[in-house]
């Protein structure tokens, strides 16, 4: 009888190794924290910066990447605030040193004794007046209740051959339209 029961010991143990059943609660505990990981370790930015055909953009070593804000960008030919071009240069006749020609202001596009630029002034206050509107009617509040306060970030693309008085004068069009964050923008030295 001893050998008759290791045979049916021997046949139990087979029946147990035959039927064997996946421990699907674990695998899907595995594949949840393989999913978190990547969605953690896993980033996206999307910046839709454009830039203008030809320009040429300083280089920069900065590994940051920009936040997301809105664009002015300064060409030696026009000013442009979010793809829609705000005013144009008047081409002057060739500089005397032989770089070409020079761009200036229209004398109607300034005001306040040369230092703000009007048509970019509006687009800035009119932006502006969006985003405090859609912050107003947001659910998003501060510790009082009130409506978070205009950030006033803009992010500025200037070529190299524009003449820094130019790019003063967006500046302080933009600081008194209420932006008072500038964040340039330049390409990333490989």
């Amino acid at each position: 009888m001893a050998f008759h029961r290791s045979i049916r010991s021997r046949r139990g143990r087979r029946k147990i190794n035959q039927v064997f059943e996946l421990q699907l609660t674990s695998m899907m505990d595995v594949l949840v924290i393989i999913v978190v990981f990547l969605l953690k370790s896993y980033s996206t930015t999307i910046n839709t910066f454009t830039t203008v055909p030809g320009m040429q953009l300083p280089i920069s070593r900065s590994e940051e990447m920009p936040p997301e804000s809105l664009q002015v960008i300064i060409t030696p030919e026009a000013v442009t605030f979010e793809n829609e071009r705000i005013l144009e240069f008047v081409q002057t006749a060739a500089s005397l040193d032989g770089s070409g020609p020079s761009y200036e202001f229209r004398k109607t596009d300034l005001d306040e004794g040369g230092r703000r630029i009007v048509p970019l002034y509006d687009a800035l206050t009119k932006a502006r007046d969006k985003a405090e509107l859609l912050r107003a009617k947001s659910k998003t509040r501060d510790e009082k209740g009130n409506p978070l306060p205009f950030e006033g970030v803009l992010a500025i693309q200037a070529d190299k051959r524009v003449q820094y008085e130019t790019v003063r004068r967006v500046m302080y069009t933009s600081a008194a339209a209420g932006y008072k964050v500038f964040r340039f923008l330049a390409l990333k030295k490989e």
